[in-house]
């Protein structure tokens, strides 16, 4: 009868079932070692069939070396020369002297250990590369807009370096044309005169001919016409090269009034225009009437308001008080004019009268309501 599998190995001492059951604890970690490798095979296939970013390479891993651990065949160990009469061996041939399958692990391990630190250090080379090379690229773009900026700077200050410089330039220009010969004053024209004639006023500006005509201001000008108290008003034009006018607006002489035992001429403001001439004889003539009092006040509004062919029809004109004024005409009229107040339409009225009634038959025209005008006779006594 046949013993059953197994029963025919002889009898193992402790020793070597220690060293068979660390035999089959290394194989089983080198049958998970080998698991796993097949799986990250698998996922670094699945890896590659999906799309890497650009520029991206797939890492690479040492421990590979595991999966051929199976397929590596077992190089038996030669075999001494059988001894005559020796019998042959049972338990056949002897294991390789390459070690034991734990060795061969082992051994498979520290070199994929090595091949791994050898790219590990490869890819960490790579990326101090790298690392350098995006540095120097980052130098080089720093540099260049340094360059480009300080550049730009240069050509904002060039700019604005020649635009002063042209500015300054120009004006230099200017103020050296301005004060050259061919800007002084050669002529002053005078214009708007009436009564008042323009050598006076010519004389009074000698000292502004040969100057430059950037220099005559209406200050200056005024300061020097105002000597003459004819002019009201004046208006300065510079004509360059060197022609400067002056348009003047005269005084109006209304009234004659008698100062210091001589007839003056006086406008509505009061201000003395000088003697009478024959151009102002037949103005007419205050009475009793003070410059500066309230009275002379409503009789400078009559004088504005009344017409020139009246004005100069009136011989005198009184005022007791601001609201009795009275013209004495040229013919011996009387006109009753009241106070200042609706001057104009009162002056309308004396006008329109002195041209329809009769003077020796209408002696008083009384305007003081000149809506309602009143027209008498010679007044009587007590009237």
């Amino acid at each position: 009868m046949r013993r059953p599998d197994g029963f025919e190995r002889p009898l193992e001492t402790p020793a070597e079932a220690d060293a068979e059951q660390q035999g089959r604890s290394v194989a089983a970690e080198a049958r998970e070692v080998i698991r796993l490798d097949a799986l990250r095979r698998r996922r670094e296939e699945a890896q590659r069939s999906a799309p890497a970013p650009e520029g991206a390479e797939p890492r690479r891993w040492a421990l590979s070396a595991y999966a051929d651990l199976d397929d590596e065949p077992e190089a038996a160990e030669p075999s001494l020369p059988a001894e005559p009469g020796a019998e042959p061996d049972a338990e056949g041939p002897r294991p390789s002297r390459r070690g034991s399958n734990a060795q061969r692990v082992d051994r498979a391990w520290r070199s994929a250990q090595r091949e791994q630190r050898r790219l590990d250090r490869a890819e960490a080379a790579d990326t101090r590369r790298e690392a350098k090379a995006a540095r120097r690229a980052r130098t080089r773009a720093e540099r260049a807009e340094v360059r480009r900026f300080t550049a730009a700077r240069r050509r904002q200050l060039r700019l604005a370096l020649m635009t002063a410089g042209g500015l300054a330039l120009a004006l230099l220009l200017l103020v050296g044309l301005v004060w050259s010969p061919l800007m002084a004053v050669r002529e002053v024209r005078v214009e708007g005169t009436d009564r008042l004639d323009a050598a006076v006023v010519q004389e009074a500006l000698a000292d502004q001919v040969g100057e430059p005509i950037a220099t005559v201001t209406e200050a200056g000008v005024a300061e020097r016409l105002q000597a003459i108290p004819q002019i009201e008003s004046f208006q300065l034009d510079v004509v360059p090269p060197s022609t400067v006018i002056v348009r003047l607006v005269e005084r109006r002489p209304v009234a004659i009034i008698e100062t210091d035992g001589s007839a003056s001429v006086i406008d509505a403001a009061g201000v003395v225009l000088g003697q009478v001439d024959d151009t102002t004889a037949s103005l007419p003539r205050l009475d009793g009437v003070e410059l500066g009092t309230e009275q002379f006040e409503a009789v400078a509004t009559v004088l504005v308001s009344v017409p020139t062919e009246v004005l100069e029809a009136t011989d005198t004109i009184a005022a007791s008080t601001p609201s009795d004024i009275r013209l004495s005409l040229a013919s011996g009229q009387t006109v009753q004019w009241g106070g200042a107040e609706q001057s104009p339409l009162k002056a309308d009225v004396v006008a329109a009268l002195m041209a329809t009634q009769d003077p020796a038959a209408a002696a008083v025209l009384d305007v003081r309501a000149p809506e309602h005008p009143v027209v008498r006779g010679a007044e009587t006594p007590g009237t």
